[in-house]
């Protein structure tokens, strides 16, 4: 044996054991120093270019370096890892992430198939210059599962996607597929030959601005069911129920800004937690919702705060969250819904027509969240949404805010059914604070605070408070709806079953007791 061959099998034995810490190899480069022809393995023989990545081959641990202050342009495509050894992509240096650049191509970071791959510390835009047409559909980021079955581990964190002026033009007479489904980042399951959906999917620490059409969307071609069907019942005309649902999808500590339509959309979801997240000026171009969820089950949205979503002349969203169809059990908790050109938060069953359609919205929970100056109305529900409960909210509106409809429930070919406003508060300053029912069914009022807009006529509170809530400084941030200490609201609300075990600032709730009406618990 030589001992070029010792040195080989040395230092293979160096990268398996380098393997087992987290990853075998790191890759650098150098948009300005670096050389293709280098080995990449050191920031002195640094790789150049993007595509030296993407034809590169990766094993499970390895890590890709891109010297921060740097741009690259082209496009990266990602390599797989393994379970417990993910391929990590991030910058390095000191000064602004390393920016990836797709310069106005389909994307900039492309995934067909992969799995078990981290984000970190980059920056990634894809801008079009010049005339940006209705065929100018593309993102900054995508991520595709075409018949891969479960793909597993896919990370970003501190992420920065931005200047990705995709087309906002919506649809234009059945020509273009001018839909949600492009802009910053995109999450794509497609095919139909083998069940497959993403698992383990964190976006966590990163901001998503001036982007066109949609921030950070999902979509999957394994969503077909019924309100009550199973996967593979047949659905009527030639379909099976196929719902394969994305799993343990985490999307927290993020910033959603300056966004054309919507800034989130999450869909085909099990047990999706979005939390902690700012949306701030969506919808700035197109109609559209900071955030909703569509054909999902069990979503939580939580400690999140919408505001300033544009109403633009004739859009028909505007609002901060979306409890959206073909979706079961949602619950929007512990958020701050203000300033938006629409409303604050809303729930849509669809048009849902028959004894079993797919269009539906079943048991969706509103509760211990501010609802806050939302031009229009504060809240909206339309369709076939059912069982939905509203409960320990506050509903406030400013001197500024007129004509403002505090609950609005609306037809989409049916009405909704079942909705039940327990303990919350309706202040409003504004002239004219008005309710709209339409024909809906079944819709109960108890134990909630008018304070300038009376109760409901058409469906009368069993026990409303006339009162003053005596909140301490509405109005002006979260910490204003606390109960002053002699509020007749104090532990005089309805016992509700099922409910969280704290309130909006962390105070226990003793779910045997009576709470208080509005989001504040304290005995003080």
């Amino acid at each position: 044996m030589t001992r070029p061959f010792f040195r080989q099998l040395f230092l293979c034995s160096i990268c398996l054991l380098l393997a087992k810490s987290g990853y075998c190899e790191k890759y650098y480069l150098d948009a300005l120093e670096g050389n293709n022809n280098n080995s990449g393995r050191s920031g002195s023989s640094a790789w150049k270019t993007l595509d030296k990545v993407s034809t590169s081959i990766l094993q499970p641990g390895d890590k890709v370096l891109f010297r921060a202050g740097q741009v690259f342009k082209g496009i990266l495509l990602i390599s797989s890892g393994t379970a417990g050894k993910p391929i990590v992509y991030e910058s390095y240096g000191s000064g602004n992430p390393a920016i990836l650049d797709g310069n106005g191509g389909k994307y900039a970071i492309a995934s067909f198939n992969k799995e078990h791959f981290e984000l970190r510390n980059l920056a990634v835009t894809n801008f079009k210059t010049g005339v940006v047409g209705k065929e100018d559909v593309f993102d900054g980021i995508y991520i595709e599962n075409k018949d891969g079955g479960i793909l597993t581990h896919v990370h970003f964190d501190n992420i920065r996607v931005f200047n990705v002026n995709s087309s906002y033009i919506p649809k234009d007479e059945g020509k273009l597929d001018q839909s949600r489904y492009h802009g910053g980042v995109l999450f794509y399951t497609m095919g139909s030959k083998v069940r497959s959906n993403f698992h383990d999917v964190l976006i966590q620490n990163s901001t998503f601005e001036k982007l066109g059409r949609t921030g950070f969307n999902f979509r999957s071609d394994w969503d077909d069911r019924l309100a009550y069907s199973k996967f593979g019942d047949d659905i009527g005309n030639g379909m099976k129920d196929n719902w394969t649902p994305n799993t343990h999808v985490v999307i927290r500590k993020n910033i959603f800004r300056n966004i054309a339509g919507n800034g989130l959309i999450v869909r085909v979801a099990n047990k999706a937690l979005i939390e902690s997240n700012l949306f701030d000026s969506c919808g700035v171009k197109i109609s559209g919702n900071a955030v909703f969820n569509f054909s999902t089950d069990s979503t939580v949205y939580q400690y999140n705060e919408a505001k300033n979503t544009v109403y633009n002349e004739g859009d028909s969203d505007a609002r901060g969250i979306d409890s959206d169809y073909r979706t079961k059990h949602t619950i929007i908790q512990f958020n701050y819904l203000h300033n938006n050109g629409l409303g604050g938060v809303t729930a849509t069953g669809g048009p849902g027509l028959g004894d079993n359609p797919s269009n539906f919205n079943l048991g969706t929970i509103i509760r211990y969240n501010i609802i806050e100056n939302n031009a229009g109305q504060g809240i909206y529900i339309s369709g076939r949404t059912e069982g939905l409960q509203v409960y320990n909210n506050v509903f406030y509106a400013d001197e500024n805010y007129n004509d403002v409809v505090a609950i609005k429930l609306n037809r989409w070919t049916v009405y909704p059914n079942g909705a039940a406003f327990n303990n919350n508060i309706f202040q409003f300053k504004g002239k004219n604070p008005t309710y709209s029912f339409g024909n809906s069914t079944n819709v109960s009022f108890s134990h909630n605070n008018y304070f300038g807009i009376t109760p409901p006529a058409e469906f009368p509170d069993q026990f409303p408070f006339l009162v003053d809530p005596e909140l301490t400084n509405p109005g002006k941030s979260p910490l204003g709806y606390k109960l002053g200490s002699g509020s007749a609201l104090k532990s005089a609300g309805k016992v509700i079953k099922d409910t969280v075990q704290r309130d909006y600032y962390g105070n226990k709730i003793k779910i045997d007791k009576n709470p208080s009406v509005g989001i504040d618990n304290s005995k003080k």
